[in-house]
């Protein structure tokens, strides 16, 4: 009984920071899960997207990886698999994980990959994404130091570099929302991000700019 509760409560703080961005919170919630339940499906992709949201898409690879030889391919894999091999910069494999993701008739934010998909087409484009990496890197660096501005500036830039970094467009939009009082440019940006991905930070975002807009 007790163990169970434990569980339902690491879950639920899991998914919270999750949705909140506070990846390695939710790395330890589901470390501290993975110690009580061993490697299952829950706890496997959910590790998988807080190293990628940490930048370690290697790591991300390999357990999702283990979660496609313990449980299968599923939808939700493929599309997490596809992210991962974009962010890590390889081109080709990119392209690979990205027509697997898509090739399912259940693909999960088919629009968000479809244009990945075709930035992969063209290589100065993908050049010119991957670029832009190192100002959304930028970007939460400044944000950590307190530069707000520099902060804007610089996922303004990734955002700019790769139109489908979903993350820089939520990030600039919470500042222009937060820092520089501009609720519809905010609007306008997180709907840029909710066209792209389905997820519940960006939603809630979206809708808070639009009551204060």
């Amino acid at each position: 009984m007790l163990r169970s509760l434990l569980l339902r409560a690491y879950e639920r703080l899991t998914l919270n920071a999750l949705a909140s961005g506070d990846y390695p919170r939710a790395e330890r919630m589901l470390r501290r899960m993975e110690r009580q339940e061993g490697e299952t499906r829950r706890v496997l992709h959910n590790l998988a997207l807080a190293r990628l949201g940490q930048g370690d898409a290697g790591g991300a690879v390999r357990l999702l990886d283990r979660l496609v030889d313990l449980y299968g391919e599923a939808p939700a894999v493929l599309r997490a698999l596809a992210d991962a091999a974009y962010l890590s910069g390889d081109r080709d494999d990119a392209r690979c994980r990205i027509a697997a993701a898509l090739a399912e008739p259940d693909c999960p934010d088919r629009t968000l990959l479809t244009r990945r998909a075709a930035l992969c087409e063209d290589a100065a484009a993908h050049a010119r994404a991957m670029a832009g990496k190192r100002d959304f890197a930028d970007g939460n660096a400044r944000l950590a130091a307190g530069d707000k501005d520099a902060a804007l500036a610089a996922f303004r830039r990734a955002a700019e570099a790769d139109p489908t970094d979903f993350v820089a467009l939520n990030n600039l939009g919470t500042l222009l929302m937060n820092h520089a009082g501009d609720r519809k440019g905010a609007e306008k940006v997180f709907a840029r991000a909710a066209a792209l991905a389905d997820q519940p930070v960006v939603r809630r975002n979206l809708a808070a700019a639009r009551e204060r807009s």
